[in-house]
């Protein structure tokens, strides 16, 4: 399979820097729901930079549309979760917001 930006190459890493990668990404939660174009496109970018985070769908899990509304304040998604180091909690809403903020930190 040939790259291109339509088509960009899975990122690689060596064993320590995956494993570097995967506690970064332990403060990161996606809110959304499966057949959603926009979340499709954010799970893509994902599964592209194998970046392993929570992913809490709200249509599955009542609760989770919840937490969504009640801490991001719109049940839109796609939506990341981002807890700061200092405990605080960004909510980072649109598909290619969350995808500039992923390639910017894991590419």
């Amino acid at each position: 399979m040939a790259t291109s930006p339509q088509n960009p190459a899975v990122v690689t890493r060596d064993d320590q820097e995956q494993e570097q990668v995967d506690r970064e990404t332990d403060n990161l939660a996606l809110y959304y729901y499966d057949t959603c174009p926009f979340c499709i496109r954010v799970l893509r970018t994902i599964e592209r930079l194998r970046l392993k985070i929570e992913l809490r769908d709200i249509r599955r899990v009542p609760a989770y549309r919840e937490q969504l509304l009640q801490g991001g304040g719109s049940s839109t998604v796609p939506c990341l979760l981002i807890q700061k180091d200092d405990g605080s909690l960004d909510w980072l809403y649109e598909s290619d917001a969350i995808m500039g903020y992923l390639e910017d930190r894991f590419a």
